[in-house]
């Protein structure tokens, strides 16, 4: 029984671990949507927030071994940046309008979108034969 009690400890550890991952990258990103090289924009926030995303996301299910912890990660995420987004009562914003604020909520949504579709995507039966019966696969 001591078994099952040290595996719910690790997979609860892991969403625990994964949503601090998340948060603390969206920190990080959020803070480098200013980043330029020179005069020129670099997106390196979406950039970041695309991968970082995708590979928390598949962290997180790698961990607690069940595929909605994809969505632990997703939430944590956009708390951070929505919070960031939005003024404070000195009107002071954190990811501010520009190409690379914009990169870094589209790339991270689709990081996201990608690991949501990578996890949760329709499972198609293959072809019966007649020596097997039909058999779910995932592509």
């Amino acid at each position: 029984m001591p078994e099952r009690g040290t595996e719910t400890a690790i997979r609860v550890g892991g969403a625990v671990v994964a949503v601090a991952a998340a948060v603390l990258a969206a920190l990080v990103e959020s803070f480098l949507v200013p980043f330029h090289v020179g005069a020129t924009a670099v997106p390196l926030a979406g950039v970041l927030a695309f991968a970082l995303n995708w590979a928390l996301a598949s962290l997180a299910v790698w961990w607690v071994r069940a595929r909605w912890a994809v969505v632990l990660t997703a939430v944590a995420w956009f708390a951070v940046v929505l919070t960031a987004s939005m003024p404070t009562e000195g009107g002071s914003l954190v990811i501010v309008s520009s190409t690379n604020g914009y990169a870094l909520l589209l790339a991270g949504t689709a990081g996201i979108a990608v690991s949501l579709w990578r996890y949760f995507r329709p499972v198609r039966a293959a072809a019966p034969t007649p020596d097997e019966p039909a058999k779910e696969i995932r592509q």
